[in-house]
């Protein structure tokens, strides 16, 4: 049999049947828009955090303390140092010839305020290496000088965000903000970096380290985090390695005692982000493949009442010569063209959804992998065989004679 033919009749069939058409297809919509909307938002993620550790360089490391969700309570509790502090990093930097770079850093979430208007922003307390070890430039202003670090001046130097969330009109430089407990004076401005999710680099303040740590509790002065560059002509993984053990070494750690603080190459971070993205992508293709399977009942719904509907065609479509397996492929096309059809309408809205949910919280919108579009696809089209199979068989094995009669 001509597979048009049966294209054809099911084209017909949703056309007289409109609103139950899209109704039985919603299922499958929800499910392969969800599909596009959690592969763009996980693609994207991936790219906003891997810009950020290539911004870094590749002989980047990064060393932090450890948290209690790095491991089990139990475990974390079992830990005698967690201490990560500036003297440990000077320590680090003169027993370890192999690097040419640390960088300190503390994070901090406050407000800030000027000229009658406040906003949220990121705090950075760090010292004048952080801007060329993470290869960000200025577009006015200076940058820190070690005067700044041992003086403590109270400056700042603030992203584009900032300015436009203060307010501040004409030229920033030398005007004033204040956060809780420091007045600051602006010296420098960042470029535009581009939002992230839970990050936005352009509201970014950052001030001299030592300025920010005579404001933090003692045990806060204790939790810093750092940046080493390493000789291009060790590796990044070999250098994270013997980044851990002299830290080991300088805090007195034997054997297999566990060390209270966590070394990353940028290696690692990314199979670390891949990990966790695939892992995202994993769960929530579970959880879509419910709406799917809903979908799926609903589609073999419709395709047991059309053969109900449509009985004395097939009786006289069998009376005329047409045979079985004619029969069940028209109903097997059928159900595999809705599927199709709420597949092809899935991308479009995940594809619109997406774009908008990721420039939102991304600040980009993240692409979508080929696989995943030939999924989208070729997903509904196995689901719609696979719950048509039955309609379709049921209405092949009809008896012509009794089809005819049927009212």
């Amino acid at each position: 049999m001509d597979v048009r033919e049966p294209l054809s009749a099911a084209i017909r069939a949703l056309k007289a049947n409109k609103l139950r058409s899209a109704l039985t297809t919603l299922g499958i919509i929800i499910g392969v828009a969800a599909v596009i909307v959690v592969v763009s938002l996980v693609q994207g993620l991936k790219t906003s955090v891997l810009k950020q550790v290539e911004r870094a360089g590749s002989q980047t490391i990064f060393i932090r303390p450890v948290f209690p969700m790095d491991m089990p309570f139990a475990e974390y509790t079992k830990i005698k140092n967690k201490d990560m502090t500036l003297d440990e990093m000077r320590r680090l930097a003169r027993s370890v010839p192999q690097i040419t770079q640390v960088t300190p850093l503390f994070f901090n979430g406050t407000e800030v305020k000027a000229e009658g208007r406040s906003a949220n922003v990121n705090l950075i307390m760090t010292d004048e290496t952080y801007l060329e070890l993470n290869s960000i430039a200025l577009v006015a202003g200076r940058n820190f000088v070690p005067s700044d670090l041992r003086l403590g001046n109270k400056v700042a130097i603030i992203g584009p965000r900032v300015i436009e969330k203060l307010g501040l009109k004409g030229n920033p430089l030398g005007r004033l903000i204040s956060t809780p407990t420091l007045s600051l004076e602006i010296i420098g401005v960042l470029e535009e970096q581009g939002a992230q999710l839970g990050n936005d680099p352009d509201q970014n303040i950052l001030i001299p380290l030592t300025t920010g740590m005579a404001q933090l509790t003692e045990v806060q002065r204790r939790q810093l985090f750092f940046q080493a560059r390493v000789d291009p002509r060790l590796s990044a993984d070999d250098g994270a390695e013997l980044v851990e053990e002299s830290l080991r070494r300088i805090k007195g750690l034997r054997g297999t005692e566990p060390s209270g603080f966590k070394v990353f190459s940028p290696k690692q971070i990314t199979g670390i982000i891949s990990g966790i993205t695939g892992t995202i992508t994993a769960v929530a293709g579970g959880m879509v493949s419910i709406a799917l399977l809903v979908g799926g009942i609903g589609i073999m719904n419709i395709m047991l009442v059309s053969v109900t509907e449509r009985t004395r065609e097939i009786g006289v479509r069998k009376a005329v010569g047409a045979k079985r397996r004619d029969v069940m492929l028209q109903f097997l096309i059928e159900a595999a063209f809705l599927c199709i059809m709420g597949g092809a309408l899935g991308v479009g809205l995940g594809f619109i959804l997406g774009a908008a949910i990721g420039k939102a919280l991304l600040g980009t919108m993240g692409s979508v992998p080929v696989w995943a579009l030939v999924s989208a696809l070729a997903v509904p089209a196995g689901i719609g065989l696979l719950f048509g199979l039955y309609p379709a068989a049921k209405a092949s094995k009809l008896d012509p004679i009794e089809a005819l009669r049927y009212e």
